[in-house]
């Protein structure tokens, strides 16, 4: 019994340091499924240019962590020690320390629904070393704190801003580093013919990202039935989508679920947001959502003009 536990003994004290070593050993990125590739690096926006991107795509932007927020950016914080675990500022220059120094460009990244393990490396709050690091990050593009910004954060890798990647890497268009893949569509030129319909949409496969298009009949919110068909219900959830406008029929109706920012700009058109045309990116469950197909919530919503 005791040669038992003393090699029971030594085979976790070895278990333990190999643990401790593998962890060490990530220096470049963290909870990451790859490694930073010449291909990403090339294929990575800058700040300015992630900004101008349409919200619901996955991208990949670069620049220095300049601070920490919670809730909004103008409770940001600049100089250690770091209040706010849940967001960082990403800008295309470093931070100095200072009060007179100015960002024309600061991009909010959600570190609350990142992928595990990357909020407890990342926040300033725990992690001030961070600060000023030089990184590149990928996650969808959506507005954030009332700003352009990245949430759903998979990867963070930390980066080198003077190491120029290979030249012969050819990137992937529009920053983009998987245009095959459903989950990384090109960025939006305008153009709805990649949406399904709402009939489309209705009849799809469940458990799928798609676009949809269609018109906004109505708002609701908790279900169909309080649905309000002849302008905006106040403090709405949803939006109500039909291919026609006018459309009553709750067959015909496809409800989206939408996010604060989502809806706080769709709601600054008041009653005129009634009958207007949209495209809608979102996951369609199994569940559903208010019983039956639709958006629980909306990856990005553009309004076709």
């Amino acid at each position: 019994m005791q040669i038992f536990r003393l090699f029971f003994s030594f085979f976790l004290f070895f278990a333990l340091v190999s643990c401790e070593k593998e962890l060490a050993s990530d220096q470049q990125s963290v909870n990451n499924s790859e490694e930073l590739t010449d291909d990403i690096k090339k294929s990575a926006l800058t700040v300015a240019e992630a900004m101008n991107v349409e919200p619901g795509y996955w991208i990949t932007v670069k620049g220095y962590i300049v601070a920490a927020a919670e809730s909004s950016i103008k409770n940001a914080d600049f100089r250690a020690p770091f209040a706010g675990k849940t967001a960082i500022l990403l800008a295309d220059e470093p931070a100095d320390g200072s009060d007179d120094q100015y960002f024309d460009d600061l991009m909010p990244i959600s570190l609350s629904d990142a992928t595990k393990g990357i909020s407890a490396s990342f926040n300033l709050q725990e992690n001030a070393t961070r600060w000023n690091n030089f990184v590149y990050i990928h996650g969808i593009r959506k507005q954030y704190m009332s700003a352009p910004g990245i949430k759903e954060v998979k990867n963070i890798w930390i980066g080198d801003p003077d190491e120029q990647p290979d030249p012969t890497v050819v990137p992937d268009d529009n920053g983009n580093d998987n245009p095959d893949d459903p989950d990384n569509p090109v960025i939006d030129d305008g153009d709805d013919s990649d949406a399904l319909t709402i009939a489309e949409a209705i009849d799809a496969l469940w458990d799928q990202k798609i676009w949809v298009k269609g018109y906004i009949v109505g708002t609701t919110r908790v279900n169909l039935a309080n649905t309000k068909f002849d302008g905006i219900l106040e403090n709405f959830t949803a939006i109500v989508l039909a291919d026609e406008p006018g459309t009553t029929q709750k067959e015909l109706l496809f409800p989206v679920g939408l996010e604060t920012e989502d809806r706080q700009k769709l709601a600054q058109y008041g009653d005129n947001l009634i009958n207007m045309k949209v495209k809608v990116l979102g996951m369609k469950g199994q569940k559903g959502y208010m019983g039956q197909a639709g958006f629980k919530t909306a990856g990005a919503v553009i309004i076709i003009e």
